[in-house]
């Protein structure tokens, strides 16, 4: 694993968690231990603009995105009526109490999505987006979410992150247990064929195994990456699991009540992002 970057960590959290569209923000330099030019900075990218210091030692900002254009959004252009990608919206909220939609999986503007969702009984609860993508959440019931989420029970604990390691070790319990009992079987013939080829299964499939929940489509991601954040009071997982971008992840996270605290690396999956729960 790679060290940590404790500045970036606090201007990602500033960028996206702070300055997120909220009417006004406040940032102490001193606080937050980022230079006042970096936060001006920050803060023009986010479409804000800078007004008279609201409390002592602080910098203030107004949002202004007519004066300040933040960096565009990811939306799908509007084209003409798709009667496949609007099936497979109402597929996927079909009898669904909520679903978090990757617009970009999609292939449907917001506009339209919001449209298909309003007629289906739902509500876009939660937009979040950066250049790279746009999830929606709609819901059926319009109320703001709990925060921060509460411990959760059961089977409703399950993080999707789990998968790295346990499908290798589903895996290897049962090439090796098959193995064992072919073994037996055969009065422990060393070179039974397919003891080896259940050996070499159960190294040769350990790294494709660990990446499984990469194959599927964004939207099916975007609702697993959600999940991660079940209560439990810190979650850390690679950022690679979920194909999805930093600042998506940091958004989601402080829909659910939580907030960047570090990252680390490894060379098999990349970044790791380090959360905790807002007490």
């Amino acid at each position: 694993m790679t060290g940590e970057n404790p500045w970036q960590v606090r201007v990602t959290r500033l960028r996206y968690q702070v300055l997120s569209g909220a009417p006004y923000a406040h940032v102490s330099p001193v606080e937050w231990q980022v230079a006042p030019d970096s936060i001006r900075m920050i803060a023009r990218e986010r479409g804000y603009v800078e007004i008279p210091p609201m409390f002592q030692g602080c910098l203030s900002f107004r949002h202004a995105p007519d004066r300040f254009p933040p960096v565009p959004a990811f939306d799908h252009p509007e084209t003409g009526p798709s009667k496949d990608r609007e099936r497979w919206l109402r597929n996927r909220i079909d009898g669904k109490a909520a679903v978090w939609i990757s617009v970009r999986h999609a292939k449907l503007s917001t506009r339209h999505i919001t449209e298909i969702a309003t007629g289906e009984g739902m509500t876009v609860v939660a937009d979040l987006s950066d250049p790279t993508d746009r999830l929606l959440l709609v819901s059926r019931d319009p109320r703001p979410p709990r925060r921060p989420v509460p411990v959760q029970a059961g089977l409703k604990r399950f993080r999707y992150s789990f998968l790295l390691w346990l499908l290798p070790l589903v895996n290897f319990f049962l090439c090796f247990t098959g193995g064992f009992i072919v073994s037996a079987s055969n009065g422990y013939d060393p070179e039974t064929p397919l003891v080896t080829i259940l050996i070499v299964m159960a190294f040769g499939l350990a790294i494709p195994l660990s990446f499984i929940v990469t194959v599927f489509p964004r939207t099916t991601k975007a609702g697993w990456l959600a999940k991660e954040f079940n209560g439990s009071n810190s979650v850390q997982f690679p950022l690679s699991t979920f194909g999805i971008s930093e600042a998506l992840a940091v958004q989601v996270a402080a829909h659910h009540g939580y907030f960047l605290i570090g990252h680390t690396g490894s060379r098999m999956h990349g970044r790791y992002l380090k959360f905790a729960k807002q007490v």
